[in-house]
């Protein structure tokens, strides 16, 4: 054997060559191995996350549906909507939930286009922190509490903005026993009192622009600590975006849209009737919208929600996937991770 070893002969080099692909090639694999795990860990965290906030969204308005205050039930409150056009959809407060499809929406309700086969959901409340009433209102005046400067021109339209609230804004004065839908059409501060008028003034206007007072009937008096909330209408459908076309939760509050989450590809929804005469508020059945008459939307006293939620991106699992929606097995066309996400959730202001 030569004590000084010159160099490495071609069987030598060809031997460690094929070490080095061997280890190479193990390296690689573990490498795409937990590439291919965090891959599909992170779709599955991102459409969890999109299904658990969608629900969350949709639970919450659904459950204050119809609410008006402290009332409890609905059925035990006094509702006046002095608006004008009042039974028109967007300003018919009397019904606090409905449900449509795709291709059924009522004209005007929602300007992106609704994707196909899917079910849109309509929920109206009082929403906000509230404002108190001051003191008994006049035929022509609410008289609030001032709460913070009187804010000007920062409101949609260049209205004004005090204690929280909107000039031409929707809003629901309301006590225990009863409330009134208008439009505030302009604000004057007194001191710690904001004069809130009610004029049949703007859009819609208020077709009874004078209410209230010494001489008025009691349904139309409200008194210190009653409180004045915003009328509120919001849509929850299915649209695609327009810069990716990806569907996704859209919501229209008031007629302003925005894309809430995107990757959410159906929602289907039923709606439980109670039917009996109890006092117990359980549902009887559960329809879609299109089985519910007008005379039993005042008896949905729950709604079951079902939402098809999917990734972005194509290629996340290995074969197409299948997965069951609206109780059909389906098999789906791409190779894009799907989860199916679904909850039922009781209408409080209607005892459930």
């Amino acid at each position: 054997m030569k004590k000084n070893q010159l160099g490495l002969s071609l069987i030598e080099l060809m031997i460690s060559i094929t070490l080095g692909l061997f280890l190479l090639t193990g390296v690689v694999q573990v490498f795409l191995s937990s590439k291919s795990v965090y891959t599909s860990q992170q779709a599955m965290s991102r459409v969890q996350e999109a299904g658990r906030l969608a629900i969350d969204f949709l639970a919450k308005d659904i459950r204050m549906a119809g609410y008006m205050g402290c009332s409890t039930r609905a059925a035990n409150m006094v509702i006046a909507n002095t608006l004008n056009d009042a039974t028109e959809f967007q300003y018919d407060f009397s019904a606090a939930i409905r449900g449509y499809t795709a291709s059924n929406v009522p004209a005007g309700a929602i300007t992106a286009t609704v994707r196909p086969n899917t079910d849109v959901l309509v929920v109206r409340s009082a929403t906000g922190s509230g404002v108190k009433i001051a003191s008994a209102n006049s035929d022509e005046f609410l008289f609030a509490e001032k709460v913070g400067d009187l804010e000007v021109g920062v409101c949609p339209g260049g209205g004004n903005r005090v204690s929280g609230i909107c000039e031409r804004e929707i809003l629901a004065v309301t006590d225990c026993a009863k409330a009134r839908i208008f439009q505030a059409t302009a604000f004057t501060v007194a001191g710690a009192v904001v004069n809130v008028a009610h004029a049949n003034t703007g859009t819609p206007g208020n077709a009874t622009p004078t209410w209230g007072g010494a001489a008025a009937p009691e349904n139309e008096t409200f008194q210190s600590g009653a409180e004045i909330l915003s009328a509120t209408t919001k849509i929850y459908f299915i649209a695609n975006n327009a810069t990716t076309n990806q569907p996704g939760l859209w919501q229209s509050v008031n007629g302003v849209e925005a894309e809430l989450l995107e990757g959410v590809e159906d929602l289907n929804i039923l709606y439980g009737v109670d039917t009996s005469s109890d006092i117990f508020s359980v549902p009887s059945k559960y329809v879609a919208a299109g089985s519910v008459t007008s005379a039993e939307w005042p008896k949905v006293v729950s709604v079951r929600v079902e939402l098809l939620v999917a990734t972005a991106e194509d290629r996340v699992v290995a074969e197409p996937q299948k997965y069951k929606f609206q109780n059909v097995d389906v098999t789906a066309t791409d190779k894009k991770l799907r989860q199916v996400f679904t909850t039922t959730i009781g209408i409080r202001s209607r005892g459930v």
